[in-house]
């Protein structure tokens, strides 16, 4: 073994320094290649370094909502839920009833008198309240709550029917408008009367100065001078009687005119006390629907919050239901921590992940950042607010269905920054 060794050991010495030649005296193209290839290499880097560039982004909690939000349905009183007129998911307008809770009223009757009452109003507009008396109200005898002002309102209506429908003051208005009518000819009539006897006065007058003249020169008697002179007082006369006749007709017409003021007061005190019944009756009314009708305060969808049916006990305030709007811009949203804040402002495009929705199978949501909250909240986190140009269109082209206060992650990309902006940042923070 060891006479082997040696030969071998001669021959890696021999090749040593051959090797060693070869290393301490390298072929002058290789090293200008290798810097060559160095110098690229780096320049390539340099350049790589400045042209990439990428976005933070700022990842935060997200909540769906709406910009006109859903409106809740609330119980107004203790009672049972006496009736479901619509149930979940129907579509509903603003005003409709969606159910009524238990009373003492027959529910068909107060919507048949709302009706009824709705008719007078309009008839009552159009100044046409004689026309009432062709409508039924003596068949409503289940009002419970309502019952004692619709009596009131009933009398009212009952006596102002009998006033218009029949047309009694009306046709006693027009007989006095008549007479009116015709002591206004009398009094014209008597006024020419008592112009041609105030003619006639006057021309007895001018024949008694003749004849005074011929008495006062001892022409006449004085027996032919009193008989002229009484001629003058009977002559006058007549036109005196027709004066005190112009005065009583005038009295009349002050007489019959106050009857048609009479008359059209007591019709108007009829139609104010109706029409007080009618607003009192209206206001009672409302009261009742407000108390034991469920309606719809928007246009949307009926959402319940429990399964509810029928006779269940529901209490004062409870929410019973929503109505979420069909149409309104959707909204989202985010809670931003101080530490990335400074990094957002308004115009950012935004990624959203719904939880309901596995991003992978449905896609995201593309939003952008609207509005960011000046001051942080209680919570030390400031608010932000998400616009979706596209509501729930994903970039898979998939619609997801809206329920809202779903929750999920959005991604907020920010500015791009260069990766050799990074690396100084970084270096910098190390130092």
């Amino acid at each position: 073994m060891i006479q082997n060794a040696e030969p071998v050991r001669a021959f890696h010495e021999g090749h040593s320094e051959e090797v060693h030649e070869i290393i301490s005296s390298p072929p002058s193209w290789l090293v200008s290649w290798g810097i060559t290839v160095s110098f690229g290499l780096l320049v390539l880097l340099g350049i790589g370094v400045w042209l990439i560039r990428y976005p933070d982004i700022v990842t935060t909690p997200f909540t769906l909502t709406a910009a006109s939000p859903p409106r809740a349905v609330i119980a107004n009183i203790d009672g049972r839920l006496e009736r479901l007129l619509l149930f979940n998911g129907a579509i509903v307008k603003e005003g409709q009833h969606i159910a009524y809770l238990e009373s003492l009223a027959d529910y068909s009757e107060i919507i048949l008198l709302e009706r009824t009452l709705n008719e007078i109003k309009r008839r009552a507009r159009a100044g046409a309240l004689a026309s009432i008396s062709n409508l039924r109200v003596d068949n409503f005898k289940n009002l419970g709550e309502v019952q004692e002002n619709f009596e009131t309102f009933s009398r009212q209506l009952t006596e102002l029917s009998t006033v218009l429908g029949e047309g009694f003051l009306q046709k006693k208005k027009l007989l006095l408008i008549q007479d009116l009518a015709d002591l206004k000819k009398m009094e014209q009539n008597l006024k020419e009367q008592l112009e041609i006897q105030g003619k006639d006065y006057e021309l007895a007058k001018d024949e008694f100065q003749v004849q005074e003249k011929l008495y006062h020169g001892k022409v006449i008697s004085t027996l032919e001078f009193k008989k002229e002179n009484s001629k003058v007082l009977s002559r006058g006369l007549p036109t005196k009687n027709i004066a005190a006749q112009i005065i009583q007709n005038g009295s009349a017409q002050t007489a019959k005119q106050k009857e048609i003021l009479e008359l059209d007061n007591a019709v108007s005190e009829r139609k104010a006390s109706f029409l007080q019944a009618l607003e009192t009756l209206s206001s009672h009314l409302d009261g009742w629907k407000r108390k034991f009708i469920l309606r719809a305060p928007v246009n949307g969808k009926i959402s319940f919050s429990a399964p509810w049916q029928e006779h269940q006990p529901v209490t004062s305030g409870q929410e019973l239901m929503t109505v979420e709007p069909l149409t309104g811009k959707l909204q989202g949203i985010v809670k931003v921590p101080q530490v990335n804040v400074g990094k957002l402002h308004n115009g950012q495009k935004v990624l959203i992940k719904l939880d309901g929705f596995p991003y992978r199978e449905f896609g995201f949501v593309e939003g952008r950042l609207e509005q960011l909250s000046l001051v942080p909240g209680k919570d030390s986190m400031y608010w932000g607010y998400i616009e979706l140009p596209n509501n729930l269109h994903t970039v898979y082209k998939r619609k997801l269905s809206y329920r809202n206060g779903m929750s999920g992650t959005a991604e907020v990309i920010t500015e791009d920054r260069r990766l050799l902006e990074r690396l100084v940042t970084a270096f910098t923070i190390q130092r």
